[in-house]
C-alpha cells in the first residue's frame, strides 16, 4: 500500500476537537491508508506531533484541517466541521441516508437530508455539555475507569435493573453516582444507567419528532455501543456505524481538499520534519481579570470563643457558655445537598454555637453526627439548656424534620431571608450560593419580593468550585489564600466539563495553578450573574450567604464586577439554620406555645434504619424514604400529601383557586337596578377578554346594562 503512493501526493486531514486530535491520510487514488486519534489534554501541538511521527504517514504533500483546528497548524485549506462530516458520509454511503448523528466531546448534532440527499437542516445541543463525550469521560474518572470506552464495556455486561442517574449536569451526576453506590448498585448497573441517561438526553434534544430514515452515527461517542443500543431502543431508529465513525471530520477535510486539487489550485509542500506542520507564531497575552482583592467590603475574621473539629463536625462556640445567661434555647437545622448545618440560639436570638459537616449523600447520618456534637458540647460545658423549639430547612428538611420532631419546616428562601434581615435590616439583595444550587433573592422593607434559583446546571455553585479544587490539588481551606491578589485568564462560565477543557489549555499555555484557581472564581461569579441574578435589580445592601462566602477571593470577584460593597456575616455558612432557629423562636413567642416536638439530642444514640419504597397507589410512583424511629416509621416523598399509614391516595387540595376567587369578587349583582337607557357591548377578545368580568361588575354597579360576545 505504501509503495503505491507517489512522493508528495498523499493528503492529510486533521481534525482537532475539544478533547482529541484525529488524523486521516488519503493516497493518490483517494484510498485511506492511515487513521489515528488521541486525547490532547489541552496540549494540541504535542499530541499532533506524536501522531505525525507514526511510520504509517509518508509522502504527505497536502494538508487540510477542520475549522476547529488551531490556526498554528499548517494547512492548504480549511473546512467547516459539519461540511467535512457530510462529505465523508456522502463518500462512504452516497445518498442512502436521511441523517447524520454526530456526538463529540462538547457538541452533538443531527443533520437531516431529503430523499435526494439534499441538506435540509440540523439540530444541535445547547451550551450545556450533558450528552457529550466529555461528560462520559468525566464520569469514567469518578468511577476509577481508564476511559469512557470502559463505561460502555461495563454497561454491556449489565443484565439487572439500572439506577436513575442525572445526566443533565456533571455535578448532579456525581451525587447520583454516590447514591447509587450506597444503594448497592454495582459498576455494571451504574455504567448502564449513565449510558441510558446520556441516550435519553440526546433523544429529548434531537429526536422530538420521529425520523423514519437511515441515520449514520459518528463522533467519539459512536464507539460506545451501549449508548447506541439505548438510542435505538428509545427512538426506534437503526443507527449505522462504520469503521470510520471516529474520523468523519478528519477524513471529510482530506476529501474536500482532494476535490479542490482536481482543479489544480494548490501546489504540494515538502515536509522535512514535524516542525513543518506548524506555523511560527508569537504568543499573545490573553485578556486577564484584575487581581482579586477586597476594596469596598468589610470582611469578618470568623473568630469566636472557641473552634474545633469533633468527629468530622466543625464546631464554633461564639460566646463563653459559662458567662452567658442562657435560660433556654432554639435549634435550627439546614440539611443541604453537600453539607448539613445547625445552630443553637438562646432566648434572645443570640447564636451560642454552630455546627457544620458534610452530608455525603447520607442526610440521616449527617443529622446524627450533628446531634452527637451538640450533645457533647452541652455536656462538656454543663449546659442544662431546654430546647423549646426546633425546625429544619434545606433539600433534606422533610426527612430530617420527621426524624428530629421539627416544629416548622420552612423553605430555604424564607430561612435565608429571615437570617439576612436579622443580620442587616437594610438588606435588599441576597446572593446565596450553596453546594448544588444558587439563589438570588430581592427584598423590600424586610419582605421577599422575588427569588430566582439556578436551573439544572451547577456551574455557579459550591460543588463546581470543589470539583476544580480537587482537580488542581488545592484543599478548600487554602483556596482563598492562594487566589487573593492573583490575576487570571478568562475561562468558560458554563460547566465543569468545559472548565476541564480550559484547565488543560491553561496548563499547556504555561499558566500557574493559582492563576487557574482564580479563573474558576471569576467563572462562578459570571455564571451566577448571567444565569441566576438580575444585575439590573441588584440593590445597594448586598448580603452574600452560604459556605462559599467564606472564600474571601470569591467575594472579591463579586465586588469587582458589581463595584458595590458585599456584606458577609461570620454566620454566612449557617444562615439557613439561623433563619430557621429565629423563625421557630418568633413563632413560639408570638403564639406563646410551650410544647415542642423535639425528640432530644440523644437521638444520635439510636439506630435509625433507612429504607426506600415506591408508592404504587397512583401513577405518580413516588419514591419514598422511610426512617424507623423507636419502631415508628417516618416517611417523606409523598406528592399527594398522605401519611405513611394512610393506604389510599389523598387528593391535593388547591387552597388558592385564583380564577374562582376572582369570579366571586366580580360576580354581577342581578338585583342591581338598570338606570341607564343604553347598553354597553364588550368584545370578549384581546386585552378586554381577561378583564371582562371586572368591566361588567363596574358598569353593573353604575346601573348600566352590558352584553358581551362571549359564547357567540
Amino acid at each position: 500500500m505504501k509503495s503505491q503512493i507517489k512522493q508528495g501526493s498523499a493528503i492529510l486531514g486533521i481534525d482537532v476537537g475539544s478533547v482529541s486530535v484525529s488524523i486521516a491520510a488519503l493516497g493518490d487514488t483517494g484510498q485511506v491508508f492511515h487513521m489515528a486519534t488521541a486525547y490532547h489534554h489541552g496540549d494540541v501541538k504535542s499530541c499532533l506531533s506524536a501522531l505525525l511521527t507514526n511510520d504509517g504517514i509518508q509522502n504527505i504533500g497536502y494538508v487540510s484541517k477542520t475549522a476547529s483546528t488551531p490556526s498554528y497548524v499548517f494547512s492548504h485549506s480549511v473546512f467547516d466541521e459539519q461540511v467535512s462530516i457530510i462529505r465523508t458520509a456522502n463518500h462512504l454511503h452516497g445518498n442512502s441516508f436521511g441523517g447524520i448523528l454526530h456526538i463529540g466531546g462538547e457538541k452533538f448534532s443531527l443533520s437531516l437530508f431529503d430523499e435526494l440527499g439534499n441538506y435540509i437542516g440540523a439540530k444541535h445541543n445547547t451550551s450545556c455539555a450533558a450528552g457529550t463525550g466529555s461528560f462520559l469521560d468525566q464520569q469514567a474518572g469518578r468511577l476509577n475507569l481508564s476511559g469512557s470506552h470502559m463505561i460502555s464495556q461495563q454497561a454491556l455486561l449489565n443484565n439487572k435493573n439500572r439506577p436513575d442517574i442525572a445526566t443533565r449536569c456533571a455535578v448532579f451526576a456525581k451525587t447520583d453516582l454516590i447514591h447509587a453506590q450506597q444503594e448497592g448498585y454495582d459498576i455494571e448497573q451504574i455504567c448502564d444507567g449513565l449510558c441510558f441517561g446520556l441516550a435519553k438526553n440526546i433523544t429529548n434534544t434531537l429526536f422530538k419528532q420521529k425520523v423514519d430514515s437511515k441515520i449514520l452515527f459518528c463522533g467519539g461517542v459512536a464507539k460506545n455501543i451501549c449508548v447506541k443500543n439505548h438510542l435505538e431502543s428509545i427512538t426506534g431508529i437503526k443507527f449505522i456505524l462504520d469503521e470510520y465513525s471516529q474520523f468523519y471530520g478528519a477524513l471529510g477535510a482530506a476529501l474536500s481538499l482532494r476535490d479542490q486539487l482536481n482543479q489544480g489550485i494548490y501546489e504540494p509542500k515538502i515536509f522535512k520534519s514535524i516542525g513543518d506542520y506548524f506555523k511560527k507564531t508569537s504568543r499573545k497575552e490573553s485578556y486577564r481579570y484584575p487581581e482579586l482583592a477586597l476594596k469596598l467590603s468589610d470582611y469578618p475574621d470568623f473568630s469566636c470563643f472557641k473552634s474545633y473539629i469533633f468527629e468530622g463536625v466543625e464546631i464554633d462556640i461564639y460566646e463563653d457558655p459559662q458567662a452567658s445567661d442562657i435560660a433556654h434555647g432554639f435549634l435550627g437545622l439546614d440539611v443541604g445537598s453537600t453539607s448539613t448545618k445547625a445552630i443553637l440560639i438562646d432566648q434572645n436570638g443570640q447564636p451560642i454555637a454552630g455546627f457544620y459537616t458534610s452530608t455525603a449523600s447520607r442526610p440521616v447520618d449527617a443529622v446524627k453526627k450533628i446531634f452527637k456534637a451538640c450533645d457533647i458540647f452541652l455536656n462538656d460545658h454543663h449546659l442544662d439548656m431546654e430546647i423549646k423549639g426546633c425546625g429544619t430547612t434545606g433539600s433534606g428538611r422533610r426527612i430530617s424534620g420527621k426524624i428530629i420532631g421539627a416544629d416548622i419546616e420552612p423553605d430555604e428562601i424564607t430561612a435565608h431571608a429571615t437570617a439576612a434581615v436579622n443580620l442587616n435590616n437594610k438588606v435588599d439583595t441576597i446572593i446565596e450560593i450553596g453546594g448544588q444550587d444558587a439563589k438570588f433573592t430581592l427584598l423590600k422593607n424586610g419582605m421577599v419580593t422575588s427569588s430566582v434559583m439556578n436551573t439544572v446546571c451547577a456551574a455557579g455553585t459550591g460543588s463546581f468550585i470543589e470539583e476544580q479544587a480537587s482537580k488542581l490539588d488545592c484543599p478548600l481551606s487554602d483556596y482563598s489564600a492562594r487566589t487573593e491578589g492573583v490575576t487570571s485568564p478568562v475561562s468558560s462560565d458554563r460547566c465543569t466539563v468545559f472548565m476541564e477543557r480550559d484547565i488543560n489549555y491553561f496548563f499547556a499555555e504555561g499558566y500557574e495553578k493559582n492563576e487557574i484557581l482564580a479563573s474558576v472564581l471569576h467563572s462562578v461569579r459570571d455564571n451566577y450573574l448571567t444565569k441566576v441574578a438580575n444585575m439590573g435589580k441588584i440593590g445597594n445592601t448586598i448580603l452574600f450567604q452560604g459556605a462559599t462566602a467564606r472564600n474571601k477571593a470569591l467575594v472579591a470577584a463579586f465586588e469587582q464586577k458589581l463595584n458595590k460593597p458585599i456584606h458577609v456575616s461570620k454566620y454566612c455558612h449557617l444562615t439557613g439554620a439561623l433563619g430557621v432557629a429565629l423563625l421557630v423562636r418568633d413563632q413560639k413567642m408570638e403564639q406563646k406555645i410551650e410544647q415542642t416536638n423535639f425528640r432530644g439530642f440523644n437521638l444520635w444514640t439510636k439506630d435509625i434504619p433507612i429504607r426506600r419504597e415506591t408508592c404504587l397507589l397512583c401513577t405518580n410512583h413516588c419514591k419514598l424514604t422511610i426512617a424507623d424511629i423507636d419502631g415508628e416509621p417516618q416517611a417523606y416523598g409523598f406528592l399527594c400529601g398522605r401519611d405513611y399509614e394512610t393506604q389510599k391516595m389523598v387528593p391535593q387540595k388547591n387552597s388558592y383557586d385564583l380564577l374562582r376567587l376572582r369570579k366571586q369578587q366580580t360576580r354581577i349583582n342581578c338585583d342591581t337596578k338598570v338606570k341607564a337607557d343604553f347598553t354597553i357591548g364588550i368584545p370578549a377578545a384581546l386585552h378586554l377578554f381577561e378583564d371582562m368580568e371586572f368591566w361588567q361588575h363596574f358598569f353593573s354597579n353604575l346601573g348600566i346594562r352590558t352584553i358581551t360576545s362571549k359564547g357567540l
